[in-house]
């Protein structure tokens, strides 16, 4: 019965002629955005296009200017800012995707070059290639994948797969050690299988810790990540709680939700004050 209202109440934000990304309100202060059972919630603070929020009404913890403060500078960066933006904003994207499907996920899969393949053109018609023939076998394959090049400079990927390690048509043991699991149809190097356990967060840290331990220059203006077509993806709609409508529609669709993240940061692009909030 839960599940049903929040169903209904989701749909309700959604569809709501106010708040689409497509008809987005004049003025909006809020962005939301919808992952699978998670909500992330950025609270704008930006008096070019909003009214001061009232935060003892909404209930919402006031920014904290000293945690502020506290943020290690180190996380800006001094030389190529848009790229950097670019990057982190693709992490987060992916990392949204990873969360839409979560319930989906069972293996952790490697795929590598046996040559020296740098050229990432060449590398990404070849994945493509190996998921064009997995899904011959398992047309309802999903996968979510990264690029990453490694020190002697050959491209391998990382990808988050709905394979089963127990489904023989695509699985198999490595015959001089079962332990080590492979992943069939890659004709071009080598693969490893991981079987994923745990929680949500050690599955989102497998896809995408690869994202910025790097900033890569050879993915400069490249996708940083890619996925199947039959992911669900991210529902993204915005809000102006200076309306009573609106203000009603999130505290609805927030019943239920436990707050699990928070950090208030500096956008210097946009250069205006964010809370982030997450909840589950």
């Amino acid at each position: 019965m839960e599940n049903d209202t929040n169903s209904r109440l989701s749909h309700l934000l959604l569809d709501s002629s106010l708040i689409t990304g497509t008809n987005r309100p004049e003025v909006y202060n809020v962005k939301v955005i919808e992952c699978g059972s998670y909500i992330q919630i950025y609270y704008l603070e930006n008096n070019k296009t909003r009214k001061k929020k009232n935060n003892k009404e909404l209930n919402i913890k006031k920014i904290d200017t000293d945690k502020l403060n506290k943020i290690n500078n180190s996380s800006i960066l001094a030389g190529n800012t848009i790229e950097l933006k670019n990057v982190i904003r693709s992490k987060l994207e992916c990392q949204r995707i990873a969360k839409c499907n979560a319930e989906h996920w069972r293996t952790f899969i490697t795929l590598t070059f046996a040559e020296n393949i740098t050229d990432i053109d060449i590398a990404r018609e070849k994945i493509k290639r190996f998921i064009y023939k997995v899904k011959r076998v398992y047309k309802d394959f999903m996968c979510l994948y990264i690029p990453e090049y490694q020190k002697r400079g050959a491209v391998h990927f990382h990808l988050l797969t709905n394979i089963s390690i127990d489904n023989d048509k695509l699985i198999y043991k490595q015959e001089d050690n079962e332990k080590f699991l492979h992943v069939k149809y890659w004709n071009d190097g080598f693969t490893s299988v991981e079987n994923i356990t745990g929680d949500i967060k050690k599955i989102i840290g497998y896809i995408s810790k690869y994202m910025t331990k790097d900033i890569d220059n050879r993915l400069f203006s490249r996708r940083r990540y890619s996925y199947t077509q039959n992911l669900k993806r991210p529902k993204i709609s915005y809000l102006n709680l200076d309306d009573n409508k609106h203000r009603d529609l999130l505290e609805k669709r927030l019943q239920n939700k436990e707050l699990i993240y928070n950090s208030p940061y500096y956008d210097n692009y946009n250069n205006e004050l964010i809370d982030f909030n997450e909840y589950l």
